[in-house]
């Protein structure tokens, strides 16, 4: 299998090579290059060549002129699923992933990524932006085949300017708005591969929320009554000066592959992850991100390679699960035989135009509990949703909006799409699902993290931005609590351990830490008045934490055996008057300081 990718580049030199491109000759290599970029949360009518009226996306616009557009291209409702599907060319159930948050989101190492079948055929891999497949090594990037990573691993970012980034497992300090920083850093990794084939990988965490732009961008559009009320005009002013910020990037990305005479050597593939989040234009199409309907899961894609890929409009229905197999056979990489894809190889349709066969497609839809409730089955000109019970059959080329219910009129084909559905459900979800567990001891990841969103919480405490506690946000903990994490120790190690808190009039509180029969002690002896850190949100989050300082705690050094813990617990003993905050326990192998 193609696993385990080792990290040799110490962080400060990696950084300085992300920071500081060089020039090099023309390169040489007659393999071709892939670069694929992923936006989040672009919906199908966040641009201009599909007829928004207000935003103007002139470097996408063009890049479609010269590429093979897909015009029914398809992908999951929201961002993890779609994730998983592009980097295996398979159904995200049948990869381990079904939501977005609480280990839901994290994809099986065992799956055999696109950037591991390019590395076994001698490409170098980078990863520059949103992951969302799996924080912990071996599900992060480099487990997953990347020799670099620049991003993040949830599945949201708290601040867009001069933020810190995860560079492959350190956090490091950015300068400047962070679209700009991952091309940045895309375009200084092409530079030092250009003279070798290359895998970019570019999943954009942009026009995700929170809702942050410069005001170069967001005052193009600060003006325009959207016609849905103020506060929702602000919202999609800040979204459509994402768009535009990302539009100029895609064009400095095309611009440097010209100038470096690599363009004739590049696949160039564009999508984005789901429907748009929020009311705004999305053309005919029925609903946005989370819906099981068209304009949930219908997005642009286009693919350009010049001199090979002829610039054409595509009709055939096509998917994320189309993109592995379709990358591997235009570049001429050995498909792994031991993968079952659910896509299919595109590259006689982009090259001789010779259309695949017709086929469903499958859209599914859940929350924290797994069920078959909510999906759609895409065939020719209908469209088959279930929700909750309610399901429907439209025409998609008579009715796009999914106005008329054609169940009545043709019920053998519901009952046959009905039944195709419950059917692909059952084969996809054959593996099942594995809870989320955090390993610690891998040589490839000497910091692991122990995030309160990805604990249980028991006691007098709650989240502190969100009920169900999306990443980054923390507990406000009142009185006597407990917090567990599910952990694997895949090899002996001694770790140093620190605890994140924040709080006034917490001194004299206690925490235990435990593992088995070991138990850290400690108490707080002086107390933490947090600093928020700026906010330019242009609309104040609802549900997403923002950001602080916190204070450490050093918990001390504690020596486990491999194979032996199933958790982490985190005990409270409440003796100040104050709340205590708890961010995190970041564990460090004592070996790799």
């Amino acid at each position: 299998m193609m696993k385990s990718i080792k990290n040799k580049m110490s962080v400060l030199c990696g950084m300085l090579l992300i920071l500081l491109p060089k020039v090099y000759g023309q390169s040489s290599t007659t393999s071709p290059n892939v670069v694929v970029i992923l936006t989040d949360d672009q919906g199908w009518g966040d641009f201009s060549h599909t007829g928004n009226q207000y935003l103007s996306t002139p470097h996408f616009d063009q890049m479609a002129s010269e590429s093979a557009v897909l015009n029914r291209f398809y992908v999951s409702p929201v961002c993890a699923p779609t994730r998983a599907s592009v980097l295996t060319g398979r159904y995200h159930l049948r990869t381990g992933v079904s939501f977005v948050t609480r280990g839901r989101e994290n994809m099986r190492a065992e799956e055999v990524t696109l950037a591991e079948a390019f590395k076994t055929s001698g490409y170098i891999t980078g990863c520059f932006g949103k992951w969302h497949n799996g924080a912990h090594y071996p599900e992060n990037p480099q487990g997953q085949g990347f020799d670099t990573f620049l991003g993040f691993t949830s599945g949201h970012w708290s601040n867009y300017f001069d933020t810190s980034l995860e560079y492959n497992g350190e956090m490091v300090e950015t300068k400047g708005y962070i679209t700009d920083v991952l091309t940045d850093s895309t375009l200084a990794f092409i530079d030092r591969n250009k003279e070798k084939p290359f895998f970019a990988f570019v999943p954009l965490n942009a026009p995700h929320t929170p809702y942050q732009v410069g005001d170069e961008y967001y005052d193009l559009y600060k003006d325009i009554d959207f016609g849905y009320g103020e506060k929702q005009n602000k919202k999609i002013a800040t979204i459509y000066g994402m768009c535009k910020n990302i539009d100029d990037n895609v064009g400095r990305i095309r611009q440097y592959l010209k100038d470096n005479k690599l363009e004739e050597n590049t696949i160039l593939v564009f999508l984005s992850d789901n429907g748009p989040q929020g009311d705004r234009y999305n053309g005919p199409w029925r609903g946005g991100k989370t819906s099981v309907h068209e304009g949930g899961s219908l997005v642009p894609c286009t693919l350009q390679w010049k001199g090979k890929i002829k610039a054409d409009q595509k009709e055939a229905l096509t998917a994320h699960i189309d993109l592995m197999p379709t990358l591997l056979g235009l570049a001429g990489v050995e498909k792994p035989t031991d993968v079952q894809f659910d896509g299919v190889d595109l590259s006689a349709y982009l090259l001789e135009n010779k259309a695949p066969e017709s086929r469903k497609l499958y859209t599914h839809m859940t929350g924290f509990e797994i069920t078959a409730e909510r999906g759609a089955v895409r065939e020719g000109d209908f469209r088959y949703t279930t929700e909750y019970g309610k399901t429907g059959l439209y025409n998609l080329t008579e009715d796009p909006s999914q106005k008329h219910d054609l169940q009545s009129q043709f019920p053998d084909k519901a009952k046959e799409m009905k039944e195709a559905f419950e059917a692909w459900y059952a084969d996809v979800t054959a593996a099942g699902f594995a809870d989320l567990r955090i390993p610690m001891g891998y040589k490839e990841s000497a910091r692991v993290v122990l995030a309160v969103h990805e604990s249980t919480g028991k006691g007098d405490l709650k989240f502190k931005a969100n009920v169900n506690g999306w990443a980054h946000d923390w507990f406000l903990v009142n009185g006597d609590a407990t917090i567990e994490w599910p952990i694997e120790i895949v090899a002996p190690s001694t770790f140093k351990l620190s605890l994140k808190y924040a709080g006034q009039a917490v001194k004299g509180d206690v925490v235990e830490v435990i593992f088995g029969d070991q138990i850290i002690k400690k108490k707080i002896k002086k107390d933490f008045l947090p600093t928020a850190l700026p906010t330019p949100d242009r609309v104040m989050r609802e549900q997403e934490a923002k950001e602080q300082t916190w204070g450490v705690l050093e918990l001390g050094e504690i020596t486990l055996p491999a194979n032996t813990m199933k958790q982490c617990t985190l005990k409270i003993h409440k003796k100040g008057k104050g709340t205590l905050e708890v961010k995190e326990i970041v564990s460090r192998r004592l070996d790799s300081l």
